[in-house]
């Protein structure tokens, strides 16, 4: 049956988002789909130039309706500047939602894809004062725990009043989606409603894992490289990682591939200790890149800061990771850190031991190709058996339709 979607978000396509997906697969089906989001400016924090231009098209059906709010850009990605850009977005959005709930026909079904910050919840409750819709939340960034967790916020009064908040959020809502087993009980004690597993998945030109051979990039492939991709940010928690960094032999180099908040600091840090050298550092590139760049890895690295909430959530990289078929070193806990355990693909640091960890890794980096082989082929059975994309969708369109 052919609905009318309104989907939130504060990121979508040219920004590398997960979204960008779902609103292709909801496109295939005779629905009209209205996207709400902003200017594109993440993750450099400057709008993009194709934006600009006025040269960015629409690359999804015509049924989807891509409205992009005014938005004060991320900029250096100061908290100052980053509240500006919160706020300026939630008012454009606040605006724009009034707008569309009275000049235009009610939608059928509300989709708010929650990143950072919660704000982008409330537009949709705004929404439901003027129509009655079914509300679905995808909540990929749970408050407060997640501000706790990079001591954002430390105040226990101020944390307990964005519980409450939560709470009142959650309960104008029909379905809640969260990205593991563990987050869904953490969200189940503050809402009476359903709420669904629904883990990340890979991108499908990372499924499809096609290496483009004209690609290059400035990687020797004489040495044991261990690639990271993705946002370099204190939630990874690199600053430690320089002790296993110091300890592990010359022969194993780090890939870095990715901005952040965190990389400036980082790269003095690595300077400080000498160890710059064991090191290359790459911006961002475009997802289709990533099969290409990851030929140059031996094995792929990941981690988490040691906190409560982050041994509850499994990081979207690793679904990529295990997609690409490549072995995995990961320091984390809890439900990440079982997926690897489980799906036989590489090795994890729990303990966040950064020297037991150099000691691993010294020891990884001797094993014959063909293990490493039998490691990237364990994960891509796993993630295949378990977060393909096909599976995503069947549920995506389950719960919009049902």
């Amino acid at each position: 049956m052919a609905k009318r979607i309104l989907i939130f978000t504060n990121h979508f396509y040219p920004e590398q988002f997960k979204i960008n997906e779902i609103v292709d697969w909801l496109s295939v089906e005779k629905s009209h789909i209205r996207v709400i989001t902003g200017f594109p400016n993440y993750p450099n924090g400057k709008i993009y130039k194709e934006f600009v231009n006025k040269s960015l098209k629409n690359i999804f059906s015509k049924n989807v309706t891509i409205n992009r709010l005014f938005l004060i850009p991320r900029g250096n990605g100061s908290n100052l500047i980053l509240f500006i850009n919160y706020i300026s977005y939630f008012i454009s959005c606040f605006v724009f939602t009034i707008y569309i709930a009275i000049f235009k026909k009610k939608y059928d079904v509300i989709f708010v894809h929650h990143t950072s910050p919660i704000l982008i919840a409330i537009h949709p409750i705004i929404y439901s004062f003027f129509h009655k819709s079914k509300h679905i939340l995808w909540d990929l960034d749970i408050w407060p725990e997640s501000l706790k967790a990079v001591n954002i916020i430390k105040s226990k009064f101020i944390i307990k009043k964005i519980e409450w908040f939560m709470k009142l959020i959650y309960s104008r809502y029909s379905l809640i989606l969260v990205g593991s087993k563990s987050l869904k009980k953490i969200v189940s004690k503050r809402f009476k409603g359903k709420v669904s597993y629904f883990p990340n998945w890979a991108d499908k030109v990372v499924e499809i894992n096609k290496v483009d051979e004209n690609l290059s990039f400035e990687i020797s492939k004489d040495k044991f490289n261990i690639m990271y991709t993705g946002n370099i940010g204190r939630a990874q928690n690199f600053q430690d990682l320089i002790i296993t960094m110091q300890l592990v032999k010359e022969n194993i180099h780090w890939i870095f591939v990715g901005d952040g908040r965190f990389k400036k600091e980082f790269k003095s840090l690595l300077e400080e200790n000498k160890i710059i050298h064991k090191t290359t550092f790459i911006g961002n590139i475009d997802i289709d890149k990533i099969p290409s760049i990851a030929t140059y890895a031996n094995s792929l690295f990941l981690s988490l800061n040691n906190d409560e909430i982050f041994s509850k959530t499994v990081p979207a990289k690793l679904q990529t990771y295990l997609a690409l078929g490549k072995p995995i070193i990961g320091v984390l806990q809890g439900e990440g850190a079982t997926i690897i355990k489980d799906s036989k693909c590489g090795i994890v640091e729990e303990n966040y031991n950064y020297e037991e960890l150099a000691r691993n890794i010294n020891s990884f980096s001797k094993k014959q190709n063909a293990e490493y082989t039998k490691l990237g082929k364990n994960g891509k059975t796993y993630y295949e058996n378990n977060f393909k994309s096909e599976l995503r969708k069947h549920d995506i369109l389950k719960t919009i339709y049902e």
